[in-house]
Formats: C-alpha cells, sequence, structure tokens
C-alpha cells in the first residue's frame, strides 16, 4: 500500500473507537425501554481527543456562518445548513454520516435504513450564550428540502465544568399531562441519542447563566417513506408545546409559530428586526 493511503487510513475515525460499541444489545434495550419516549444518554461516546479538538477549533473559529435566534421563546445560535467547518468538526460530521456509523445507529434503535443529511439542517454547531435558552419544542416531522421524515438525532455536548448550577439542562417531556420526566445535564463528551417522534417534546427553557456558553453538535438521521404520506401535511418546522409558566408574549408567539406558514413567520421576523434597529439609528443621526 502506498504511504500515503496508509497516512490517510491511519487518520480515519472508525466505530471501533467509540466506548460501550462491544453492547448494543444492552444500550438498545435501554433505548427502548426509556421515558417518556426512547432515547439514550452515553458519557464519554466519542474518545475524549476528538471532542477537546472540536472544542478548541470551534473556540478560535471566526469564519463560521451563523442564523441567530431572538424570541420569546429561542435565544441562540446554529451554523447554517450547508456550512464550512474546521477540520476537526468536519471530520467528526462526515464519521456520524457514514454506513457504518449508520449502521451501528441501526442497531441500537431498531430504525431501518437511516440516512443521513450532509446539509446538517437544523443540526452543525449549535451555541447558547448566557440567559439563552429553547422552550419546550418538538422537531420538526419532516426535512423541508427532501421531504424526508425525520427519525433520529444525536446530539454531543462540549461544555467544559459544566452543573446544575449553569442551567441549560435538556429536558424530555411527557404529554397528557404535560410534565418534565427526565432532566440532563449537558457535560462535556455526554451524547444524546432521541427519537424524533410527534411526542418526542424536548427543550433547555431554564436560561444559561450568565458569562457561560453552552455548545453542542447536533445530527439528524432520516427514513425515506414518501408513499406513505400526504406532501401537505408534513410538519417541516418546529411545533411549541404548551407548558405552565410561559410570559403571554411567549404564548402568542409560539400560537403564531404553530399556525402560520413559514414564509409569513420569516417575513415577521424580518419585520421585526427592522423594527427592533429603528430606535437606535435615530440616535445615530
Amino acid at each position: 500500500m502506498a504511504p500515503g493511503i496508509e497516512t490517510r487510513s491511519a487518520n480515519l475515525y472508525s466505530v471501533q473507537d467509540l466506548r460501550f460499541m462491544d453492547q448494543p444489545d444492552r444500550l438498545r434495550a435501554q433505548y427502548l425501554a426509556a421515558q417518556p419516549f426512547p432515547h439514550l444518554i452515553v458519557d464519554d461516546l466519542f474518545p475524549a481527543s476528538w471532542i477537546r479538538n472540536i472544542l478548541n477549533e470551534c473556540r478560535e473559529d471566526r469564519n463560521l456562518c451563523w442564523k441567530s435566534f431572538d424570541t420569546a421563546l429561542q435565544k441562540k445560535r446554529g451554523t447554517q445548513p450547508d456550512s464550512d467547518f474546521p477540520p476537526y468538526l468536519q471530520k467528526y460530521f462526515d464519521f456520524i454520516n457514514s454506513g457504518p456509523f449508520l449502521r451501528l445507529m441501526t442497531q441500537l434503535t431498531g430504525i431501518e435504513a437511516l440516512l443521513p443529511d450532509p446539509t446538517l439542517y437544523g443540526g452543525g454547531l449549535h451555541v447558547v450564550s448566557g440567559q439563552g435558552f429553547f422552550d419546550l419544542h418538538i422537531d420538526f416531522q419532516h426535512h423541508p428540502t427532501t421531504l424526508l421524515t425525520n427519525r433520529l438525532v444525536i446530539i454531543t455536548y462540549l461544555n467544559d465544568e459544566w452543573d446544575q448550577t449553569c442551567g441549560g439542562n435538556l429536558e424530555l417531556w411527557a404529554m397528557n399531562p404535560a410534565r418534565r420526566a427526565v432532566e440532563i445535564i449537558p457535560h462535556f463528551g455526554r451524547t444524546v441519542l432521541m427519537e424524533q417522534s410527534a411526542i418526542a417534546a424536548h427543550g433547555h427553557p431554564t436560561p444559561i447563566l450568565a458569562g457561560r456558553e453552552r455548545m453542542a453538535v447536533i445530527a439528524y438521521f432520516y427514513t425515506s417513506d414518501a408513499g406513505t404520506q400526504r406532501v401537505r401535511r408534513r410538519r417541516t418546522s418546529t411545533l411549541y408545546v404548551p407548558r405552565f409558566g410561559r410570559s403571554a408574549n411567549a404564548r402568542l408567539q409560539a400560537a403564531l409559530h404553530n399556525v402560520l406558514p413559514q414564509p409569513i413567520i420569516r417575513g415577521l421576523r424580518t419585520v421585526r428586526r427592522v423594527l427592533r434597529a429603528l430606535p437606535r439609528r435615530s440616535g445615530e443621526r
């Protein structure tokens, strides 16, 4: 084998590097039995060196393309779909979108024929700074472009020295009646595998402690069942779930978001940004 090929092969990630992968049956049983819907929490699934390299380069990279949210329902930012990532982050996503990893996900969840999304719609790198949050919601059920069915999400946290006091814990909620069933602290290297469905309510509604920054890398996996559902019934946006404690403004925004078509929602966001900028511009004259 040529020296160049040997070097490249040695640098590739492998499912053999992952922790607990010699116990797929045990992990699958845990995933399927979990309440309030199937999920799995694994600490240090990926080698710490992988996660540390991602964290270091993301702290230093100033060229990432962000999409920011600042509403009564969420205050955070995430990378744009089809973003160019720094090397270690791109290597991570290449690995989890690979055939061997997808087959492993099928072993753990029982979901056959999982498909990746190289554009990382809704995924990529997510950053929530001090006082940021993401209210209780159900993720988009279908990809807005391919219309593939969203079946699974994997979240890996990059947060050093994180504890209960920092806020931003991931909450999984049961429905009817609505109640928080699971609370997950986003420790460094912790990975959450979570089924996507019409009852998979989750969020991190408790604001992040001022001065802290919550970071996670996220990817969604899909299946193709286009022949079983009508296109017009497919939800391609987030659905906010009612809960106690929301402000009147947040309740109104949730109701509008859940009912109005996405082009109108985007238009309202644009108008809101313009209106918020007007006083600042007036002061500059």
